[in-house]
């Protein structure tokens, strides 16, 4: 059985069947202030460590006391396993370092993880997907994920696709050269055509305000996967809360451009905003509504259609600004997600996902 880690029984208690409001950087701030040396090794000094990190209100002081009765202290070795380090090892005889050092050299090598590959028509988006077994020892996420993979990204921003012919002419057409020898009884040249381009234009907006913090980690697969995904054209901007007169090119808000400048600048260009549209904190705020609204009237004209994922679950939009925005007839809201994504850029190319 695999040991059970640092705090996890009190840590999964407390949220679980105390419903303590923590989350998995609750519980990486208590390990990592663990490793820097704070806690010490009394009893103590932990239970003044943890009710100043995981505690909000006296009756949850109260709970933690109780239950802190019932866990260990961790050690070094359980706390440096879990972070990643290597624990102190342990103080080893002198007349042993020649059995260690031969154990060492004898032992078996470390077992290798075997993965499987699923096949392609299994794994969503037509490409193989790995299939890990998953570890016992981490029952939840201990590092921020996106919520759509890089890769999965790149292939959705590929299947926008606006193929027109354009530029010099370098491809052979086929039929109309057949076409000219029939009517003319000999070849002179070859018919040629301009190769096929892909014209997709898309400008995505990104919503960079506090309540879109938990989905900060997709910005930068964001802007990869756009430089990844062959489009035309695709330019990615920064907003707080609501689009209005300026745009920002990075996402701590730096860099502003006015709207009017961009319209000009990506005129027919099709537009993807990402924002929970203020369902992440279930309010309902008129204003945010109407300004919405005379953004989307205003870029209407040079960026169109437009496309809303919206990284809340639709059950969390009922009753919030996300619900009215979604009935707006200029847009189609759906969720950030794989499938999500799919439904939106088939919007945006002309398309209804099946």
């Amino acid at each position: 059985m695999e040991p059970e880690l640092p705090l996890e029984r009190l840590f999964l208690h407390l949220v679980n069947d105390r419903g303590f409001p923590l989350t998995v950087r609750d519980y990486q701030d208590a390990l990592r202030a663990l490793a820097m040396g704070y806690g010490g090794r009394d009893r103590q000094s932990l239970l003044r460590l943890l009710e100043t990190l995981w505690v909000r209100t006296e009756e949850e002081s109260r709970q933690l006391n109780l239950l802190f009765r019932e866990i260990s202290v961790p050690t070094d070795e359980e706390i440096a396993a879990l972070l990643g380090g290597e624990p102190p090892p342990p103080p080893k005889p002198k007349e042993d370092t020649d059995n260690v050092v031969q154990g060492e050299a004898s032992g078996e090598p470390a077992q290798v993880p075997q993965i499987q590959f699923s096949a392609s028509t299994q794994a969503g988006l037509g490409l193989p997907q790995a299939q890990v077994a998953p570890s016992g020892r981490e029952p939840f996420i201990l590092h921020p994920r996106p919520p759509v993979s890089l890769r999965s990204l790149i292939v959705t921003w590929r299947r926008f696709r606006r193929a027109i012919r354009s530029g010099p002419k370098v491809e052979l057409d086929l039929a109309a050269t057949i076409a000219e020898q029939s009517r003319r009884g000999y070849l002179t040249q070859p018919v040629l055509v301009p190769s096929r381009r892909n014209l997709a234009r898309l400008v995505v907006l990104v919503d960079a305000s506090p309540s879109m913090a938990a989905w900060r980690s997709l910005h930068p697969a964001l802007a990869e996967s756009l430089r990844e995904g062959r489009l035309g054209l695709a330019a990615l901007y920064f907003f707080h809360n609501v689009p209005d007169e300026h745009l920002y090119e990075t996402e701590t808000l730096t860099g502003a451009v006015p709207v009017g400048e961009l319209l000009e600048r990506h005129a027919g260009s099709t537009l993807l905003i990402v924002s929970d549209a203020g369902a992440a904190r279930g309010q309902r705020d008129r204003e945010r509504i109407e300004s919405t609204r005379q953004f989307l009237d205003r870029v209407s004209g040079s960026w169109q259609p437009v496309a809303w994922v919206n990284p809340m679950p639709r059950r969390r939009w009922k009753g919030t600004s996300a619900e009215r925005i979604a009935r707006f007839s200029s847009l189609t809201m759906t969720e950030l997600n794989e499938d999500g994504l799919i439904q939106a850029i088939d919007l945006l190319r002309g398309r209804r996902s099946a």
